[in-house]
């Protein structure tokens, strides 16, 4: 895959491995794997480490898991990431700001999750698939560990 930009207006996802998907925006790194019973996992990776482990289940759906900023010096990004909600296939993400929204259809993961990645410093993301809505805060990117 290349980092160009698609007709939804968010940005094509580079694979670096198989079962690897680098964001372009933030670099973070996200990692399909399988948990228990072989169901679909999501490991999230900042440079500071392990964000978030996600692994499909059929008693609870956490359709936002999360989302985050971070850049310096103009190059501010947003993301958020979160596991499709039974019977959905897209899932709408609305980036909301302090002057402006932004709002993209995210990227499918493994058939069983999300993620959405925008340029631009935002404060809350909201994202709809299929009858199921849900908001959360976005917070600032953990340092990298050093050392």
């Amino acid at each position: 895959m290349t980092d160009e930009p698609s007709p939804a207006g968010s940005t094509v996802l580079a694979a670096p491995g198989p079962r690897e998907i680098r964001l372009p925006l933030s670099g973070w790194l996200l990692r399909v794997g399988r948990g228990s019973e072989e169901r679909p996992a999501l490991e999230v990776h900042s440079g500071a480490g392990l964000i978030d482990v996600s692994v499909v289940s059929t008693l609870c759906v956490s359709p936002l898991r999360g989302g985050r900023y971070g850049g310096r010096a103009g190059a501010h990004w947003t993301l958020a990431w979160g596991q499709l909600p039974p019977g959905a296939d897209v899932v709408q993400a609305c980036f909301g700001g302090w002057r402006r929204d932004r709002c993209v259809q995210a990227l499918t993961v493994a058939d069983a999750f999300w993620v959405a990645e925008v340029g631009g410093r935002f404060r809350s993301v909201r994202c709809a698939a299929g009858a199921v809505r849900a908001t959360t805060r976005v917070v600032k990117e953990s340092r990298p560990r050093t050392g």
